[in-house]
């Protein structure tokens, strides 16, 4: 009888691992491949690929560029929404949990805020910690009376951003507030429309969670009293009664509504919003009024005291100069403000991302196609 040899054995077991080693290169690729996939998106914006966390390049803020061809960004990002407003819901029931007291008990009132305060000076780590995706918080011992969801039209004040979402997750915590902060930025090389872009961030907070109040906030304005509260009323809120930008700390005429307003999600749906069509600087607050006014609605303030805030300094962007429109535009708000508005609004979202302090949202709009629309209404009509 013939003895076996190992050579079998070993041919065997050498077959079996080279096998191995095959099905683990092959998921190791379809692995690599789902993931370039998922981020394809984001590492084209030059952002983070994790939408959860989005953390930022590190280096030099960029400018975001409307692509040639957007197919191939994620223009309709409904399902990444979706994803998002999953992964960050608060499983907590908080129906259980009693109401926040009307007074709210830690506030400090009037703080120590100046122009030339620092990213150091207005950050408290407490705060921060207590956070969830996309700068969203919730009061963990009670309910919040209001579910307040802040507004914010940006571009190029990366300084002055990160100064101020810090600042406000210090106060809005105080103020025993369920919150989250929404940054709303445009693609260029489309010109700043602060009206739009409000417009923009209110349709995509409405869609991520049910606010009952709406504050848009410009970037440079640093409440200074923190028994300002973010809550919405009876009628809209002009939260500042004087800024350190204006002469005297005041504001520059009684009319004047910048700065920092609020709304309840039906005010806001009732005048229909801003209006989309002041590309470039100024009076798009002029005619929020206006439309305000239409519907027998009218601006509160708070205490004079208590509304007063602070302006970071910064240099005039030269790009944004006023819109060559603007005057044209307030004098025939009631015939196009059903028309022109937040319902009608029309953009691309090129990124959505729950970030650590805020959610960012960048959109793509076709300024020519906006203002062809309602070209009766300019005052330089397009040309051709």
């Amino acid at each position: 009888m013939m003895q076996k040899t190992g050579s079998g054995c070993t041919c065997n077991l050498k077959f079996q691992k080279m096998l191995l080693l095959l099905v683990m290169i092959v998921l190791v690729l379809i692995s690599v491949q789902m993931y370039l996939q998922g981020c394809q998106c984001m590492l084209q914006m030059y952002r983070s690929c994790d939408n959860r966390k989005g953390f930022r390049n590190k280096s030099a803020e960029k400018f975001h560029n409307l692509p040639n061809d957007s197919s191939k960004l994620c223009a309709n990002t409904s399902e990444n929404l979706k994803h998002l407003i999953a992964e960050t819901s608060f499983t907590q029931s908080r129906s259980s949990l009693p109401l926040c007291p009307e007074q709210p008990p830690h506030l400090v009132g009037k703080m120590n805020i100046k122009p030339t305060i620092t990213l150091q000076e207005v950050t408290n780590e407490e705060s921060l910690r207590n956070l969830s995706y996309g700068g969203r918080y919730a009061p963990p011992y009670c309910q919040a009376r209001e579910k307040t969801a802040i507004i914010i039209p940006y571009r190029d004040r990366k300084e002055h951003l990160d100064i101020l979402v810090r600042h406000l997750h210090t106060v809005l915590q105080r103020q025993q507030l369920e919150y989250g902060i929404y940054v709303v930025e445009m693609a260029l090389p489309t010109q700043f429309n602060r009206g739009l872009l409000v417009n923009a961030g209110f349709r995509t907070a409405r869609g991520i969670s049910n606010y009952t109040c709406y504050v848009i906030h410009d970037v440079d304005s640093l409440m200074t009293d923190d028994r300002n509260l973010y809550r919405c009323g009876s009628q809209p809120i002009h939260f500042m009664t004087g800024s350190t930008k204006y002469k005297n700390n005041g504001i520059p005429y009684y009319d004047f509504h910048g700065g920092v307003v609020g709304f309840t999600p039906e005010q806001y749906l009732k005048v229909n919003g801003f209006s989309n069509l002041y590309f470039g600087w100024g009076s798009e607050d002029d005619d929020l009024g206006i439309r305000l006014q239409y519907f027998g609605m009218r601006y509160v303030r708070p205490n004079d005291e208590f509304g007063k805030y602070v302006a970071l300094p910064h240099v005039r962007d030269v790009s944004n100069q006023e819109s060559p429109n603007s005057y044209g535009l307030v004098r025939n708000v009631p015939a196009r403000q059903m028309q022109d508005g937040v319902e009608t609004i029309g953009f691309k979202r090129f990124a959505l991302e729950y970030q650590q302090l805020y959610t960012w949202l960048l959109i793509g709009v076709k300024e020519d196609e906006i203002l062809k629309k309602f070209e009766k209404y300019l005052e330089y009509p397009m040309a051709g």
